[in-house]
């Protein structure tokens, strides 16, 4: 292995057990003698120079630019091994992007704030003499004034290094263990390894609990956030989903190129599709339905029933628009919602921000996917947004109740 990577840039660690290999004078018994050997002549360079486990030094670090490793140190045990756990700098250039993406901090939002807000708005006086679009306007205006004074914004986070589950008081407790073990390899009292073992004790109780709470946690809240337990639970799985490689039913070969396995997919799913007989319709019948579009109301308790159904954790659409906001105060939010239905039904004009969908390109598991958010067609127009298909939903179940 080592003849392999030698001329490369590479670090290599691990538990190479050679105990009678002396890094300090650059010799070696005969047991890892053919070791040292290789690693001298591929110039590879050896970082640790204090013992890792009792007097040896059997935890190795292996670098083939002797600058790139840096300050390397024992950080104590993991759990009942008797090895000590390396902590090493590595001196590299590392392109690391920083989000600027701002995104809202709902669990700090000033809720009571917001409810207070919104029942002292006069929906009746606001909205009256406007047309469907400047009311749909007017609504959404009065949603992003809450979202800027009520809500607090920050970045999103790209994946750090800690544990989901790791708490302060559990950062702290193994910081610690750390110092005491470095403070009995270097004093080698009996008094300083007691007070490493019970802090080692303590730790182990601190993590149990808090993977323990954290799981609680994110299991009640699965509804509400189901992002988070899945998340947590990929990460818990040993082997990751993959796509391909895929057969080619024309011929016959295996793929395992992205583009070709999205072409053969891609294939499949139109292969599928219902093809219609364009030459035999059925009659239409002609009539004049019971009851008009511009007859039919809709009611603040039917908006309430489709915003209370919303999931909260998803993202905006094109109107910007949280579903939290809606589901969190329907109780507020259905009335001028209703107000602005029942325009849109006698006018026959939807607001911009209904027609409108978020299409995403993105590669999952190397194959662009054209993904699309909540896309419903209704006469030929796709309601992409979660109020576009709240709308849609209301005025499916009121025609449909007037129709009995």
């Amino acid at each position: 292995m080592l003849m392999k990577v030698s001329g490369k840039n590479t670090i290599i660690m691990g538990d190479f057990n050679y105990p009678d290999i002396s890094w300090f004078d650059g010799s070696s018994g005969s047991h890892g003698s053919d070791f040292f050997n290789v690693s001298q002549d591929c110039f590879l360079s050896q970082h640790v120079r204090f013992p890792t486990r009792k007097h040896n030094i059997l935890d190795l670090v292996l670098s083939s630019d002797p600058n790139a490793v840096d300050t390397v140190e024992s950080i104590g045990k993991l759990g009942a091994s008797d090895h000590d756990i390396l902590a090493f700098e590595v001196s590299c250039s590392v392109n690391i992007p920083h989000s600027v993406e701002l995104v809202p901090s709902f669990s700090k939002a000033n809720l009571d704030g917001i409810s207070e807000f919104l029942n002292e708005i006069n929906w009746l006086e606001m909205l009256d003499g406007l047309n469907a679009v400047d009311s749909w306007r007017g609504f959404r205006d009065v949603v992003d004034q809450v979202m800027k004074v009520y809500v607090p914004w920050k970045r999103r986070r790209y994946k750090n290094n800690r544990p989901s589950w790791m708490t302060r008081e559990v950062f702290l407790a193994v910081k610690r263990k750390g110092h005491l073990w470095r403070l009995y390899r270097s004093s080698g009292d009996s008094f300083d390894l007691d007070q490493f073992k019970a802090q080692q004790k303590l730790v182990q109780r601190l993590v149990s609990g808090a993977k323990l709470e954290f799981e609680r946690q994110i299991a009640s809240n699965i509804k509400d956030n189901p992002r988070a337990f899945f998340s947590y639970v990929r990460g818990k799985q040993k082997v990751k989903d993959s796509v391909g490689p895929l057969l080619d039913s024309d011929s016959g070969n295996t793929i395992n190129d992205s583009q070709e396995m999205y072409r053969v997919l891609n294939s499949y799913f139109s292969s599928v599709f219902t093809q219609e007989n364009l030459d035999n319709f059925d009659d239409l019948v002609v009539g004049v339905p019971p009851n008009s579009i511009e007859d039919m109301v809709c009611t603040p308790d039917l908006v309430k029933e489709k915003l209370l159904k919303l999931n909260s954790s998803k993202a905006p659409g094109p109107d910007g628009v949280y579903p939290f906001i809606l589901k969190s105060f329907a109780d507020q939010l259905s009335f001028p919602l209703a107000i602005i239905f029942n325009k849109t039904l006698q006018e026959g004009v939807v607001p911009d921000d209904w027609r409108r969908a978020n299409l995403h390109s993105f590669a999952k598991q190397d194959i662009n996917i054209v993904h699309h958010l909540e896309w419903s067609l209704w006469n030929g127009s796709g309601y992409s947004t979660r109020l576009g298909c709240c709308w849609f939903k209301s005025l499916e179940d009121l025609f449909l109740s007037t129709q009995q």
